[in-house]
C-alpha cells in the first residue's frame, strides 16, 4: 500500500499536463485568496487518511495520475434537487484547489460570464453503498461566480448532470449524506471518483440508563446552504 502511494505521488508530481500555475489568475480577483488555497486542508482530517484500496486500484487501472482530494461536504436539498441537476462545491471548501490542467483551467476561465457555458467534459466514477462495484457517469464540470459585498468574488465549481448520479438507486444518494470526492487524470481525461462516508455509530448510553444516546456530530460537516439558492444550470 505505501509502495501503492509512493508512486502515485511520483506519477502525479512528475506529470506536467496535469499541472496547473502556482497561483491561477482567478483566485486573485477576491481577497483572502492566499488563505483561501489552504482552508480546506487546514479544515479535515482527511488529508492525512490514507487513499481507500478501492481508489487506488481504480487509479492503477486507469493509469491515472495527480490524485487530488476535492471536498468532503453534506450533500444540501439542492444538491439532490432534481431542478438543479447539479452538486454545488464552493471554492472556499476545496481542499486542493490546484486540479485542473492548463487546457482545462482555460476552458473554465473562457466560460466566466457567459450564459451557455461549454464546461469540461468529465468522467465521474461513483463507490455504490455497501459494495465494491464502480459506476461511470458523464458530467461536466463549470464554475461561476458570486459577487458578495464589498467588490469580493465568490467561485462556486458545479458538477453539471449530476442528476443521473441522484436518481441512480445503486449509488443511493440523498439530502445531508456525506460524501468525499477526488479528482486524478487518465490519458488527458479529467476524472472524478466519489464515495459516501458511513454515518458514525451511536455513542454509549449513560450508566444511568435514562437518557437517549447521542449523536456524534462532525466537525467536518460542510454548511453550503447559501448555495440552494444558486439558479439551476
Amino acid at each position: 500500500m505505501n509502495t501503492m502511494n509512493a508512486k502515485l505521488n511520483t506519477v502525479g508530481a512528475s506529470s506536467s499536463s496535469c499541472t496547473t500555475d502556482p497561483t491561477p489568475e482567478w483566485l486573485l480577483k477576491f481577497n483572502g485568496a492566499a488563505k483561501l488555497k489552504t482552508v480546506g486542508a487546514s479544515s479535515s482530517s482527511w488529508t492525512t487518511d490514507p487513499t481507500p484500496e478501492w481508489l487506488l486500484k481504480l487509479m492503477t487501472e486507469k493509469n491515472g495520475a495527480e490524485l487530488k482530494k476535492i471536498i468532503e461536504k453534506e450533500l444540501s436539498a439542492s444538491d439532490v434537487s432534481r431542478g438543479h441537476d447539479r452538486l454545488s462545491m464552493p471554492c472556499s471548501n476545496i481542499i486542493d484547489l490546484e486540479f485542473l490542467s492548463p487546457m482545462e483551467q482555460r476552458i473554465i476561465e473562457e466560460d466566466e460570464g457567459k450564459k451557455h457555458m461549454t464546461g469540461v467534459a468529465a468522467k465521474l466514477v461513483v463507490k455504490l453503498v455497501d459494495s465494491d462495484v464502480l459506476k461511470e457517469f458523464d458530467v461536466n464540470l463549470r464554475r461561476c461566480s458570486m459577487h458578495k459585498t464589498r467588490g469580493n468574488h465568490s467561485f462556486v465549481y458545479s458538477l453539471i448532470s449530476w442528476k443521473q448520479v441522484v436518481e441512480d438507486e445503486g449509488c443511493g444518494l440523498k439530502k445531508s449524506d456525506k460524501i468525499r470526492l477526488w479528482s486524478f487524470h487518465s490519458d488527458g481525461k479529467l476524472y472524478f471518483a466519489l464515495t459516501t462516508l458511513s454515518p458514525p455509530p451511536p455513542s454509549p448510553s449513560s450508566d444511568s440508563g435514562d437518557s437517549k444516546p447521542e449523536e456524534i456530530i462532525s466537525a467536518l460537516v460542510i454548511d453550503d446552504k447559501f448555495n440552494d439558492d444558486l439558479p439551476p444550470k
